[in-house]
């Protein structure tokens, strides 16, 4: 019999990054993509795709403190005692960073960054196969249900990071206002592995509907903002931060919810980050979390968290 550990993953789609991003060049319309690559996808895996949906459809609803993602807002802060195992995995997730800075590669990983000194990655994608107390956390049941309601299928935890933020002045990329580009709709969890203050540059976000007609005035169809651009909207007015103690964090439609963060920090930030999305999204993060083996210490996951990392 073939132990947990050993279970080979279920058959995915391709990989359709390299794709995307080649036709991204040809400058065609993002809604045009992402149909033509999800219509693709659905085509190899059709039966798991309508399994994952009958099992999103069968989840009982949340409590009445329970997280949940309403289509209005599409965005949900959450405190360490809302999420089991927040507050122990934050605190392992410092363990990793303080070990990294006493072996002194933080200025190795500087040096290597030098035009982009913000979002350095610690871990990414398959190199959390020697973590799996933080996989665990990635398919935490209250954090997993909400995204399989709000997209309407089990998704799978595509791409997964730790980040670290130093000290920066800089204010470009992913540290301007955007959305991220994946897929129509996706779910992101950010985790504060240390208490996160304005002076750590946390992520600040809209509302889905407010981040919606603020897009729709300005006529955005991708790229980065300015915040003079969504001041102009009225909707600047409207922010969120995220900021609270190791533990919490915020469960969001990235796709849909303008956000930037890691702008202006004073001290030190880091953050757990993964994403949920349905199997037959457009494209892939450049950080997949593709695991070819169940890892050890995953074994009494249950059905639907090994579902969400890609094993039956």
């Amino acid at each position: 019999m073939t132990s947990p550990t050993q279970a080979p993953a279920l058959r995915r789609p391709f990989n359709a990054r390299p794709i995307y991003r080649g036709l991204q060049l040809l400058a065609l319309p993002r809604s045009l993509l992402h149909g033509v690559l999800s219509a693709a996808k659905r085509m190899t895996v059709r039966e798991q795709i309508e399994l994952r949906a009958q099992l999103a459809q069968a989840l009982p609803a949340p409590g009445p403190n329970g997280i949940e993602l309403d289509e209005e807002r599409a965005c949900r802060r959450f405190q360490p005692d809302e999420v089991p195992g927040a507050e122990e995995t934050a605190r392992r997730c410092l363990e990793l960073y303080d070990a990294f800075r006493a072996s002194g590669e933080g200025e190795a990983l500087l040096a290597r960054n030098r035009n982009k000194p913000f979002l350095l990655s610690l871990a990414a994608g398959n190199e959390f196969a020697r973590h799996p107390e933080l996989l665990r956390f990635a398919v935490a049941r209250p954090l997993l249900e909400a995204a399989s309601r709000y997209l309407g299928t089990v998704p799978v935890v595509e791409g997964i990071a730790l980040w670290w933020t130093p000290p920066n002045e800089s204010s470009k990329s992913s540290q301007t206002w955007h959305i991220d580009e994946l897929a129509p709709r996706q779910v992101k969890v950010q985790l504060n592995c240390t208490e996160v203050t304005a002076e750590q540059g946390p992520l600040h976000y809209i509302a889905a509907s407010r981040s919606e007609q603020a897009r729709a005035a300005l006529g955005h169809r991708g790229g980065r903002l300015s915040d003079a651009d969504v001041d102009g909207t009225g909707a600047g007015g409207e922010v969120e931060r995220v900021l609270g103690p190791a533990g919490s964090g915020v469960i969001l439609d990235s796709s849909r919810c303008l956000h930037y963060g890691s702008r202006g920090n004073a001290r030190d930030r880091l953050v757990l980050t993964f994403h949920y999305l349905p199997l037959d999204a457009p494209t892939e993060t450049r950080y997949s979390l593709q695991l070819p083996v169940l890892p050890p210490g995953c074994e009494d996951l249950d059905d639907l968290q090994r579902l969400a990392l890609g094993f039956g």
